[in-house]
């Protein structure tokens, strides 16, 4: 962040470096998006339906953390090229 010493500017200029600074810290924040935005997405009735198993299977895999789940609000959901490598992963466990 840069250090600003104000003496004498008016109400104008000062609006201004308020608004780029704003400005430049939400732009900060914002994730850049990825490749994963792309990617088939599955709600925990689809990911049941893909993988032939019980909604209750999903949710203890999800519990356990077999599979990387992201959050919106109460709608979970999972990518599944994460699932697919997953699922490779606990294969060779066993």
């Amino acid at each position: 962040m840069e250090n600003i010493i104000l003496t004498s500017i008016d109400i104008d200029s000062l609006e201004k470096i308020i608004k780029n600074s704003v400005a430049a810290a939400i732009a900060s924040s914002i994730p850049e998006t990825t490749s994963k935005d792309n990617e088939q997405t599955f709600s925990i009735s689809e990911l049941a339906e893909y993988l032939k198993v019980t909604k209750a299977t999903i949710h203890a895999y999800k519990k356990r953390g077999v599979f990387k789940f992201y959050q919106t609000g109460r709608t979970v959901y999972f990518i599944k090229s994460e699932v697919d490598a997953a699922l490779k992963i606990e294969n060779n466990k066993k």
